[in-house]
């Protein structure tokens, strides 16, 4: 063994004198041959060719599929159906299945086009119909914000979309969008793009288009709109029906302000007017219209009928022409005359307080809690708002009301004014009352308003209002010339003139007396107004209006004085089934209770039937069935229908004759003397039911029968003293002093054949042969 060698000895490297061992570095690798190359470009170029070949398949079969871009060179939505009044030219109404009026991009307010620049397509002046920017961006905000406030697709997108393809959510229908807002971008000028685009766009409520957003939301035309409702109609686009100011007004505000700021942010304005445009107070109006349709109850009849007669989907897209029989001076002259007749008897009823009264502790907070509210009240079943009183002035007789867009200032309800009298008059229908106290308006009570935008006004809304109708017809055609549904639509569109079936009390009565008349009665034939007495059940003593009896009386004294014991025992003589059968023949169709209180007008009718029922007498006994459409014509021109008036006789035209000189009687010398000042030949009848529930006027002139009916759809009284003398009777004067105001005085028939003998004369009754005989 070799001894170990010390630290101290020194190593000899002898590597260098060994033999190299051989490389191992792997061979070079020799290039291909070639003929690979050339295989791998002819696959290359064929899977190129694939691909390119698929795309343009697919694309030449995209193409084909497309609809026609040139459609929307002549823009032309559904063509919605014209309504006019008898004159041909006075447009009343529009039916249609898209609410849409079109407007020119010129006639709009720059601030209006630039909301919905900035809020929905900011960079629509620059791009070529797709924006491949603004949809990073609108994805980023929506994934920022956890939901869409923001929209990718361009307004040529939003136009291609909703006008030439199906709104189906798939891949290809998303390539076909941008493949046509690409070439509708080429085809169209950006504002003919722009135009199209304001008028098409859905905005919630049943608008279509700016300006029928405008009307619908503000009462105005959207060359009128401030920069606060701009911004406001600007943030429905993205979903209408959520941000509706109507029922989401919070939501409402959130994408004003979305707007707005979106408006500072491209430079369209400033931030002070931003703020100013957020604070600014929103005037809500439901149905609003910058002029009031001048029959609206008149219209939704025409409306109803047509779609019985030719189905809604038909009547909302063709575009039809309707003629209808609608005088417009008669019917200003009737809605004129409504309003100030309710406003009269309203006046002459103490205001309803409100049930409700805030606290005073409370009314601060409450009025905060409207304020942050910022739109029409929710409770409010009448399209008003919602207020509290917060302040009562005596001197200078306002009251300050606190509502979801702050604080008005209105006058105070007045005390109830008088019933109006004639010195030394007494009339069968009216007697004394006294009115109760007034209620005044106090600090805390709960009040709707309405605000009525083209007045500029606010009216504080009664909780019992006062309602009317009115109907006119032209006596020989049946033509309706003028109908009042009521004394406000936008409360309520329920026609009290067609609907309606109230107790026409003695309005009734004229029908009984024409009745007996073709029984054999006359004007002079004598009856005994004598307490009467019937042990039921349940027992009944039906009285005069004026509690008192006058013994023997003429069929004609008791017509015009209206006594209800002469009624009831002409009732008796002549049979209920008899008078039932003769008030069908008339044209009343409702039921009638075939019992001796029909005598007093107990059942309830329509102003509808009991008007076609006195034309009967105007129009000497011939019978014609009101109509208000007098021919429709298609979109172009032809005539589809027309109405021409037909009459029946169902009357002795000598029974009606004498009917005009009893009602003439009854104008002249009785319960409607008021209206005797009109100054020319009128015949009619008043009516009242029990605790002045309901006040009638029925009468005619040789031309025209009207009536009109006053009462409170709830069935609260009018008030006492509330007569058909009193509430009726004015409205039916003012109406014809202004409908007839220039025209000529015309009179009735000749009724110089008509004897009114001051005899007493009977006709032959079972038992009772004597002529000279009094009737019990």
């Amino acid at each position: 063994m070799s001894p170990r060698p010390s630290n101290t000895e020194t190593w000899t490297d002898v590597s260098s004198d060994m033999p190299s061992a051989p490389s191992r570095r792997p061979p070079a690798k020799s290039p291909p041959p070639p003929k690979f190359w050339g295989k791998a470009l002819v696959l290359f170029i064929l899977i190129l060719l694939f691909v390119s070949l698929t795309a343009g398949g697919f694309y030449l079969v995209l193409l084909f599929q497309l609809p026609n871009i040139q459609s929307l060179d002549d823009y032309r939505p559904p063509l919605a159906t014209r309504i006019y009044a008898a004159d041909g030219t006075t447009l009343l109404g529009l039916l249609y299945k898209e609410k849409r009026i079109l407007v020119s991009v010129s006639e709009l307010p720059p601030h209006l086009i630039q909301a919905f620049i900035a809020s929905e397509d900011a960079r629509f002046f620059k791009h070529r119909g797709v924006d491949f920017l603004s949809i990073l961006r609108a994805l980023w905000k929506n994934l920022w914000a956890g939901e869409i406030v923001q929209g990718g697709s361009t307004i040529t997108q939003q136009v291609t979309k909703s006008l030439l393809l199906t709104p189906e959510k798939r891949l290809t229908r998303k390539i076909k969008e941008a493949v046509l807002s690409y070439r509708l971008d080429r085809h169209l000028s950006k504002e003919e793009i722009l135009y199209i685009y304001l008028n098409q766009i859905y905005l919630g409520q049943g608008a279509y288009g700016v300006e029928a957003a405008a009307l619908t939301y503000f009462g105005k035309r959207a060359r009128d709109l401030t920069l606060a409702e701009s911004a406001l109609l600007a943030g429905l686009p993205q979903a209408p029906s959520r941000y509706s100011p109507l029922t989401h007004f919070d939501k409402a505000k959130e994408r004003q302000a979305y707007v707005l700021k979106r408006m500072t942010e491209e430079g369209y304005i400033t931030e002070n007017a931003a703020q100013e445009a957020y604070n600014t107070p929103l005037y809500l109006v439901r149905n609003g219209s910058e002029r009031p349709n001048p029959a609206p109850h008149f219209v939704d009849m025409v409306r109803n009928h047509l779609y019985r007669l030719l189905g809604s989907d038909y009547v909302l897209t063709a575009g039809l022409t309707v003629e209808t029989t609608l005088d417009v001076s008669f019917q200003k002259a009737a809605e004129e005359a409504v309003l100030n007749g309710t406003a009269a008897v309203q006046k002459r009823r103490p205001f309803s307080r409100a049930v409700k009264n805030v606290p005073p502790e409370q009314l601060a907070g409450f009025c905060r809690s409207l304020l942050r509210q910022g739109g029409p009240g929710s409770s409010s079943t009448t399209g008003g708002y919602t207020g509290a009183v917060v302040q009562v002035d005596p001197l200078s007789q306002t009251a300050r009301v606190c509502l979801e867009v702050g604080q008005v200032t209105l006058p105070l309800p007045g005390p109830p004014a008088p019933l109006p009298s004639e010195k030394g008059r007494e009339d069968a229908e009216t007697q004394p009352a006294t009115l109760p106290a007034p209620q005044r308006l106090a600090v805390g009570d709960i009040v709707q308003l309405r605000y009525h935008p083209w007045r500029k006004t606010w009216q504080l809304i009664d909780p019992n209002p006062v309602e009317a109708a009115l109907l006119c017809l032209e006596s020989h055609t049946g033509a309706v010339i003028a109908l009042v549904g009521g004394r406000d639509h936008d409360q309520t569109e329920f026609n009290r003139a067609v609907q309606s079936r109230r107790q026409p009390g003695s309005a009734f009565k004229p029908i009984i007396y024409a009745a007996a008349l073709e029984k054999g009665f006359t004007p002079a034939s004598v009856l005994m107004d004598t307490p009467l007495y019937f042990k039921g059940p349940p027992p009944w003593a039906p009285q005069n209006f004026d509690q008192k009896f006058l013994g023997p009386v003429t069929l004609r004294t008791a017509l015009i004085q209206s006594r209800n014991i002469i009624s009831i025992r002409l009732l008796q003589h002549i049979g209920v089934p008899y008078v039932i059968d003769f008030a069908r023949r008339l044209g009343i169709t409702s039921p009638l209770y075939p019992n001796l209180s029909l005598a007093l007008g107990s059942s309830g009718v329509s102003l509808w039937e009991l008007v076609s029922a006195y034309n009967c007498f105007a129009n000497l006994g011939e019978k014609v069935s009101p109509f208000f459409i007098r021919r429709i014509a298609d979109r172009n021109n032809k005539i589809l229908m027309s109405y021409e008036p037909r009459s029946e006789p169902v009357l002795d035209p000598q029974i009606a004759m004498t009917m005009i000189r009893l009602l003439e009687a009854v104008v002249k010398e009785g319960t409607g003397w008021k209206v005797k000042a009109l100054g020319r030949p009128v015949a009619g009848k008043t009516g009242t039911t029990n605790d002045f529930r309901d006040a009638w006027f029925i009468g005619f002139t040789p031309r025209y029968t009207a009536g009109v009916w006053v009462g409170i759809d709830n069935l609260t009284p009018l008030g006492p003293g509330e007569t058909g003398a009193q509430a009726a009777s004015p409205i039916f004067l003012e109406f014809f002093q202004k409908a007839l105001a220039d025209s000529p005085v015309e009179v009735f028939p000749d009724l110089s054949g008509v004897e009114f003998s001051t005899e007493e004369r009977l006709p032959t009754l079972p038992g009772r042969t004597s002529a000279g005989s009094r009737i019990p």
